[in-house]
């Protein structure tokens, strides 16, 4: 049985997040995304800083993960970029949708 995830990952910009997102939909590791941006704050070599972020949600499947952290890695250009999965439930139609997007 699938384990299905929601995956955000950050972006500085939105032309980073847009890259991002296309390159992963491209090779078929997510199923598809929401861009979200907005005020950041966050601790970051011993100061707090402000900021604006983007975050980008998206959808996969378990052997997916990896794949994806690996590509933000290859693609950001953040020093520590934040990919990170949380197991989603849903809908029988969400959970289809996903199935038959991905590789």
């Amino acid at each position: 049985m699938s384990r299905y995830f929601q995956g955000y990952i950050s972006a500085t910009t939105k032309q980073q997040a847009d890259e991002i997102l296309d390159l992963l939909l491209r090779k078929k590791l997510v199923a598809g995304g929401l861009l979200l941006n907005g005020p950041t704050r966050f601790w970051w070599k011993g100061k707090i800083v402000d900021s604006h972020y983007y975050n980008i949600s998206v959808f996969t499947k378990e052997p997916f993960k990896q794949p994806i952290i690996e590509e933000v890695q290859n693609l950001s250009n953040e020093e520590v970029p934040m990919v990170w999965f949380i197991e989603l439930d849903g809908n029988t139609e969400l959970l289809t949708w996903v199935d038959t997007s991905l590789l």
